[in-house]
């Protein structure tokens, strides 16, 4: 099928692939996504519609169904992951989130450099030398900076650590 064949078809099915997706979808408002989707398919694979105008919607709803498919899979997705994270979160133990809370707390005390470059080293995974390349500063005066910022840490974290002994800052990468 041809561009300009193809055109007919998508014009006049697409109040009907959006009543397709409406009936079909949580959401409604997903609907109008799903037709742009349907329809961007159909585009990228136009070779593949037949020449027939009945049977090319008959193809164009099979793209739409696929694209439904999709749809939902990634809608479980998401829900499965959701309800999976409102577990760990409920699961969570409240004295950890006091830690939690205190230890960024700590953190946003410090003066902002020193905080970032804890965020990037502690929480973000960087190491040293990468937060340094972040940050613009030479990688000698990163390791001082680092040094300094766990020890304004440990001074501000002593009454917690005294409460929840296990805490102490991980050593950078």
């Amino acid at each position: 099928m041809t561009r300009s064949s193809l055109e007919p078809v998508l014009s006049e099915a697409a109040p009907a692939l959006l009543g397709y997706f409406v009936r079909r979808v949580a959401v409604a408002e997903d609907a109008a996504d799903l037709v742009n989707e349907t329809m961007i398919a159909a585009w990228r694979s136009e070779k593949s519609a037949p020449g027939d105008p009945h049977a090319a919607r008959l193809w164009l709803f099979g793209v739409a169904r696929n694209i439904l498919l999709h749809h939902d899979r990634s809608q479980r997705r998401r829900d499965a992951l959701v309800r999976r994270l409102a577990l760990a979160i409920t699961e969570a133990k409240v004295s950890d989130h006091d830690t939690a809370l205190d230890v960024r707390d700590a953190v946003a005390a410090l003066p902002d450099d020193l905080g970032e470059l804890i965020r990037l080293v502690h929480w973000d995974g960087f190491s040293l030398n990468d937060a340094a390349e972040h940050l613009n500063i030479p990688a000698s005066t990163i390791r001082g900076r680092h040094a300094r910022a766990k020890q304004l840490l440990r001074e501000r974290l002593q009454p917690v650590e005294a409460l929840a002994p296990g805490i102490r800052l991980p050593e950078a990468r």
